[in-house]
């Protein structure tokens, strides 16, 4: 009889231990509210990553480009062969301007442009330059969507971004990475270029790349590519390139107001060097004969120290400080030949 009151009390103890645990760990049920039915189940996520927002801000406001035309350079090629050509553009202003790359379009009889919402219409070109590839179109549409856009959009590396167009004429589709590198990668003379490990493929050439949340920081222009064998070029993945909006943007308002950019030049090549412990220059490598350079007196090996005044930080900075220049205006170089500190006046002429 004892054993058994005993049992009795001990089970009664456990259980009223375990009770206030349960009270003290689950407090709906203090609250009379019962157990929680998710208590023991599975919790989904509230917290998804979404980039869906950032894709229908943008989306609607990238078009598929379609431009057909005749080709009649080749080997013993004896008629013209009809060619077409696969892109994407982006709408840039709701009055029905389009910005894309100048290689979808170059030698176009025929531009069409597929917009999201289904409309199928015929473009103009409204001018393009082939230094950093873009060109202007125009359509007669109503209703459109312009990308968002920020004056300077403070496009840093490790950014995530996402690249929209129409690869391969599959519709519009979305790939995501992250900005790689902010730079030429000598590639050109005149600007840097955004390169990112998000893909690219034939037809994403003009279409946008844009920010986490929708606004354009670039206008995709190109995978990287490498040669294999003589007859042979192959894609590099993880490579793509993409023109900041910055200078897209600059390039897109001066073709809508004028038809073309113009930049100024000097006819001269250079490299840039240390000229002392806190001073650079340009070494001059190479001038044009007979363009301004030339005219002015300067030479190859010829150090330029300053331009207009401003000593020289970058080949870069002075390259695009004479593109700025209007033609047919006067550009003073400071340069030191052979220990001898010379001033040089040369008259800005158009870069052809």
């Amino acid at each position: 009889m004892l054993k058994t009151l005993s049992f009795l009390l001990k089970s009664i103890l456990i259980g009223v231990i375990i009770s206030s645990i349960i009270l003290l760990l689950v407090p709906d049920l203090r609250e009379g509210s019962g157990l929680p039915l998710t208590l023991f189940t599975e919790q989904e996520s509230s917290k998804k990553l979404s980039f869906n927002p950032a894709v229908n801000a943008a989306g609607p406001a990238v078009v598929n480009i379609y431009s057909t035309s005749i080709d009649s350079a080749g080997y013993n090629r004896r008629r013209p062969v009809e060619r077409n050509s696969l892109g994407s553009g982006v709408v840039m202003t709701s009055s029905g301007y389009i910005l894309t790359c100048y290689h979808v379009i170059a030698n176009a009889k025929l531009i069409m442009v597929l917009l999201q919402d289904g409309r199928f219409e015929e473009a103009q070109i409204v001018g393009y330059d082939q230094i950093t590839d873009l060109a202007v179109l125009s359509i007669s549409a109503e209703n459109l969507h312009p990308i968002p856009q920020l004056d300077n959009p403070k496009t840093l590396v490790g950014d995530v971004v996402l690249a929209l167009g129409n690869p391969y004429n599959l519709g519009q589709t979305v790939t995501k990475g992250i900005v790689s590198r902010i730079s030429n990668n000598e590639l050109n003379q005149y600007f840097d270029y955004i390169q990112t490990d998000a893909a690219l493929n034939e037809g994403n050439s003009g279409g946008a790349l844009v920010d986490s949340e929708g606004f354009l920081v670039g206008i995709n222009n190109a995978s990287f590519k490498t040669r294999i064998g003589r007859n042979r070029v192959e894609s590099v993945d993880g490579v793509s390139f993409a023109l900041p909006y910055e200078l897209a943007n600059k390039v897109f308002s001066e073709i809508v107001a004028t038809g073309k950019v113009t930049r100024g030049a000097l006819g001269f090549v250079g490299q840039q060097q240390q000229v002392g412990p806190n001073s650079t220059g340009i070494m001059v490598t190479s001038i044009v004969s007979g363009d301004p350079a030339d005219l002015a007196g300067l030479k190859i090996r010829d150090i330029v120290l300053s331009v207009d005044g401003t000593p020289v930080v970058s080949i870069r900075e002075t390259l695009d400080y004479i593109a700025n220049t209007e033609p047919g205006k006067t550009i003073i170089f400071e340069v030191n030949r052979d220990g001898t500190i010379l001033k040089l006046n040369m008259i800005v002429a158009e870069l052809q």
